[in-house]
C-alpha cells in the first residue's frame, strides 16, 4: 500500500468476481470522515458529481434529501451544510452523549412550544434559548438567563 499526493492509498488491484477491475483507493469522506476503498474512476465519478470532493455513499443520501427540502440549494452549500452537521454531531454525541441526548430534549421541547407557540398565541421568541415568555408559559420549558447552556 502507497500513500498518493492526494492523501489516498493505493493497493496493487481490487479483484470484484474474480476479475481485476483495478487499483483500490482508500478515500476519505469530507463529510463524516469514513474511509472507502473505491476505484479511481469511481473517485473520480463521486468528485465531479459533487464539485471536486468526496461524500460517502450515506452522506450523499443526506446530501440528496437536504437538496430535495431545499431546492434552490446549490450541491457545494448542501455538501458544507452535511459536513458542517456531521462536524457538530462528531464533536458532541461521540464526546458526551449525555449531553447530546439533554440538547436533543431541549429541542423537542422548543419545538413543541413554538408548534402551541403559532396556532394558540401570538408569541414572539425573544428570552435565553429561543422560547418566549408566554411560550415558556404554555410549556414550562422557561429558563433563567443564568442556567442558559454555553455548550449547545
Amino acid at each position: 500500500m502507497a500513500i498518493t499526493s492526494d492523501g489516498t492509498y493505493v493497493r496493487t488491484a481490487m479483484r470484484v468476481q474474480g476479475e481485476v477491475v483495478g487499483e483500490a483507493r482508500s478515500v476519505q469522506c469530507e463529510c463524516c470522515g469514513i474511509a472507502e476503498e473505491c476505484t479511481p474512476t469511481y473517485i473520480g465519478r463521486v468528485r465531479a458529481h459533487f464539485h471536486g470532493k468526496w461524500v460517502c455513499g450515506l452522506c450523499a443520501e443526506a446530501v440528496k434529501e437536504r437538496q430535495q427540502r431545499d431546492p434552490d440549494l446549490a450541491m457545494a452549500a448542501a455538501v458544507d451544510a452535511t459536513a458542517a452537521l456531521c462536524q457538530r454531531f462528531n464533536s458532541t454525541v461521540r464526546l458526551n452523549p449525555k449531553l447530546s441526548l439533554a440538547s436533543s430534549m431541549r429541542d423537542i421541547a422548543r419545538k413543541s412550544c413554538q408548534h402551541r407557540g403559532a396556532t394558540g398565541s401570538a408569541g414572539t421568541c425573544t428570552a435565553a434559548g429561543g422560547i418566549s415568555s408566554s411560550d415558556a408559559a404554555c410549556c414550562g420549558a422557561g429558563r433563567a438567563t443564568s442556567c442558559a447552556l454555553r455548550y449547545v
